[in-house]
Parts: C-alpha cells; structure tokens; sequence
C-alpha cells in the first residue's frame, strides 16, 4: 500500500490526465492531487473529484491489496453498475448496454451520493452488497 506523503486539491493549470478513468482534467477544474511513496518511488497521482469520491465509496467493493490503478477502479465502475444501475435502465437490453462507454459514471455518482454501500453476510462464507440511504447529509448534496 503507498504511503500518502502529501495530498490537498488543486486548480489545473494545464491539462492532466486523471490517475482512475484516465480521462482529461481540464485547465481551470479543481481536482485531487497526492504524492505517494510505494516501494522507494514517489510519484504522483491526480484524480477528478468524483472519480475520488467514487474510488473511496467503491473502495472495499473492489478490495485492492495495494491500491487501486485505473484498471482495478474501471472494473470496479463496470460491475458495480451491471449489479446496481443496469438492470432498471433502459439503455440496457437483453445483457447489452446501449451506451458506448463500459459503464454510466454520471449515474455511479448519482448513486453514491444517495446511497452508501454496505456488506452484509448471507452465509457463513458468503457476503453481498447492498445499497442503504446515506446517514451523512453532506454526501448527499
């Protein structure tokens, strides 16, 4: 696991590329920045507001030992709305989501705002998810 050495927001001044979806963080966009140390490398990692809200709420859903890359957060993104989103949606028909992209972000954070996702043991071994409204009413605005 990295070690966080300094981590605050930031305004872009240029473009960046954010460190989850890999998408553009815009000049002028305020988004997260950290420096981290793993294994005797710093490096830095950039991330769009929501995709760190999301990644944080989808954190023990995906359970990554060492952190999470972008590969780990848009699988993550992908089965969290093929269990949750896709199935009331209408873009989605007959196993096949209608949309280009692998998963509707928009609606993932739409989501997590109103909802947190807790564990629940079914079975001695066995655990499942579930969607509970937020207790904490800053999430939800």
């Amino acid at each position: 696991m990295p070690d966080i050495l300094d981590q605050k927001n930031r305004k872009a001044r240029k473009q960046h590329v954010c460190s989850y979806c890999v998408g553009i963080i815009e000049k002028g966009e305020i988004y997260d920045w950290c420096k981290l140390k793993y294994e005797n490398t710093i490096y830095e990692w950039k991330a769009h507001k929501d995709c760190m809200f999301v990644a944080g709420e989808l954190w023990q859903y995906i359970d990554p030992y060492d952190g999470m890359d972008e590969d780990q957060f848009c699988g993550g993104c992908q089965d969290f709305c093929s269990v949750f989103i896709c199935p009331g949606c209408e873009e989605y028909d007959m196993g096949e989501c209608k949309r280009d992209n692998p998963y509707c972000f928009d609606k993932i954070v739409e989501i997590l705002k109103k909802y947190e996702l807790k564990m629940k043991k079914t079975s001695t071994y066995q655990w499942e998810f579930r969607l509970h409204e937020r207790c904490d009413k800053e999430r939800k605005e």
